[in-house]
């Protein structure tokens, strides 16, 4: 009977436990060096990839020099966000349109989680603030993913994790990015 009851206690108590412990937020780093430490691999091709995608998210992402994207791009570009079309020219068209021209950065302004490669793989992880349902005026913390495919030196595919939505058009990840809106 005893066991049982350790049993039934237990049980209950990890049940409230996960109703009223809060989410863990997503912890990334700001700092350029540490930013840049991510970029190191063994394997110099890997480093080389992972690379190209940090330079190019400060250059065209945050920076908003479309000027640059053929040095980072591949014309036959397929991007899976369904916000965008696909191609080189239809990206540059995008970035175009939503984001003003900035200094580059030296690091990427979203706190970044982590940066891994594999194979011909770039996966970007940062940490990204929405608006709380649960919570007017306040902000959650969540995980944003970006994974990129380098093919002959460019960035040849894209897949993130955005919905489809109308609003996207007007989406600048740039005003996500400061400090003071989180």
């Amino acid at each position: 009977m005893k066991k049982l009851q350790l049993l039934g206690l237990c049980a209950a108590t990890a049940v409230f436990s996960t109703m009223v412990m809060a989410q863990v937020p997503p912890q990334g780093v700001l700092d350029p060096a540490a930013q840049r430490a991510m970029i190191k691999d063994k394997d110099p091709q890997l480093a080389a990839n992972k690379k190209l995608v940090f330079d190019m998210w400060r250059v065209l992402i945050q920076g908003g020099h479309t000027e640059e994207a053929v040095k980072y791009f591949r014309k036959d570009y397929i991007q899976h966000n369904p916000n965008v079309a696909t191609g080189r020219d239809a990206m540059i068209a995008f970035m175009k349109a939503t984001r003003p021209q900035r200094p580059v950065s030296p690091g990427i302004n979203f706190p970044l989680i982590t940066m891994m490669a594999e194979g011909d793989l770039v996966l970007v992880a940062t940490v990204s603030h929405a608006d709380d349902p649960e919570k007017p005026g306040q902000k959650y913390a969540g995980t944003h993913f970006d994974l990129f495919r380098i093919q002959d030196g460019k960035i040849a595919e894209h897949w993130d994790s955005v919905p489809k939505d109308p609003a996207m058009l007007h989406f600048n990840p740039n005003t996500m990015a400061e400090p003071s809106a989180h």
